[in-house]
């Protein structure tokens, strides 16, 4: 069986003979409303949509936009400045040998979300779809996309370099994939564009075509020129879009009021951490410190990433009193559960002997770590621990024979 690749230049065009006759079957404008936008290297077939839901439109409330958050160094935007981009292509692969055949581009214009949809209906026609993309695109300051910096634009950027362009954008690049798997990835199954449409916003496609269908699809178009066969294709497309601008300003909306936006602390969890990672450090304690008052409803690795997360950060600002409640709840958590976790009894026990200067206490902590370990039958940690132990030990005899000859020296007699 061939493959994918295979069959596509098996469809091109030899440069030796003239390009065979598109079949006949039904054409696209005949399924999908839409223009023959002529262009110097050919026409493109181009579908355009509106979409004017509250939920879609509810990005322009956010004016302008600070992005940096997901992409560092990034500009202040309007909406308005912003396209959104979503690809189907002839391969789920990548590589030189699959083809964009639709892209489509959303956009803000006179107040509603405008979708056009830029669909070759051959190989031959790739020229007219990559010099009508490189236009439609150039006015833009963000490209927003899913997966796009792996998968969508090293894709067009291949395509145009095949056929000789070297157009030069000028905007920034957020791919929404990467800080949405850093807010949900902790609670959701999956952060698959389907899974958050349907986990987020409550929306479940009826009549979706999936996505490792599409590109047979086209082949199947390209060789029986039907094109009602498509009509699933450009609308899933078309949604894709949609749920990219309504993931955009959920995390917008979350990043500026999380507390009200992000229901399950497992997201505020999450986006704490990313805070953290950017250098929002005010922010991304107080928010992991809020989310871990529900520590109980978060999955114990997240947990325990955050409680960690939050006490060394708490340590480098000098706000290490702060920590060791949080300390003491990680100690009682890690006696039931096995293997023990020695992090918080060492951090509990180093704060105690060094800064609260309570050697009784931070006797206390290790010999409770130990007995745990005894108790599991565990052996991991515990040379360092008896060292630990050892070195309190010997400051407290320092301490007991400094005050000794104090208390048994001679006593002054009375004044004559």
């Amino acid at each position: 069986m061939r493959s994918l690749r295979e069959r596509l230049a098996a469809l091109q065009p030899s440069p030796a003979r003239p390009a065979r006759p598109r079949p006949a079957g039904v054409p696209i404008d005949a399924v999908v409303p839409g223009r023959y936008l002529p262009g110097p290297v050919g026409e493109v077939f181009v579908a355009e949509w509106a979409r004017e839901e509250d939920d879609v439109r509810r990005l322009l409330e956010h004016a302008p936009l600070a992005p940096s958050l997901f992409v560092p160094g990034a500009p202040t935007v309007h909406p308005e400045e912003i396209v959104f981009l979503d690809t189907e292509t002839t391969g789920l692969a990548g590589g030189a040998g699959t083809h964009v055949f639709l892209v489509g581009l959303g956009h803000f214009e006179a107040g509603r979300l405008v979708v056009r949809q830029f669909f070759m209906r051959g190989p031959s026609e790739e020229p007219a779809l990559l010099d009508a993309l490189r236009e439609a695109l150039a006015p833009f300051r963000m490209l927003v996309s899913f997966n796009g910096r792996a998968f969508d634009w090293p894709l067009i950027e291949g395509r145009f370099i095949i056929h000789g362009y070297r157009p030069r954008f000028d905007f920034a690049h957020l791919d929404i994939l990467h800080p949405a798997r850093r807010v949900w990835r902790h609670r959701l199954a999956s952060c698959t564009l389907s899974n958050l449409e349907a986990s987020l916003f409550g929306v479940r496609r009826s009549e979706d075509v999936p996505g490792w269908l599409i590109p047979q699809m086209y082949f199947d178009y390209l060789r029986d020129g039907d094109a009602r066969r498509l009509r699933p294709v450009f609308a899933h497309n078309h949604e894709d879009i949609a749920t990219l601008v309504r993931l955009t300003d959920l995390l917008i909306r979350a990043t500026a009021a999380p507390e009200s936006v992000l229901d399950h602390p497992a997201d505020r969890a999450g986006l704490a951490l990313l805070l953290l990672n950017r250098g929002e450090l005010m922010r991304g304690i107080d928010l992991l410190a809020d989310a871990l008052e529900d520590a109980d409803q978060i999955d114990p690795a997240l947990r325990r990433r955050a409680e960690v997360e939050l006490s060394r950060w708490l340590k480098r600002l000098d706000r290490t009193p702060e920590a060791v409640p949080l300390w003491r709840k990680m100690c009682d958590r890690a006696a039931r559960r096995r293997p023990l976790d020695l992090y918080p009894f060492e951090e509990l026990a180093k704060y105690y002997e060094h800064q609260a200067r309570d050697l009784v206490a931070a006797e206390a902590v290790v010999e409770r770590a130990l007995r745990l370990l005894d108790l599991h039958g565990e052996y991991h940690g515990r040379s360092s621990l008896l060292h630990r132990l050892e070195r309190i030990r010997r400051k407290q005899a320092r301490a007991r024979a400094r005050v000794r000859p104090r208390e048994t020296g001679p006593t002054a007699g009375p004044v004559g």
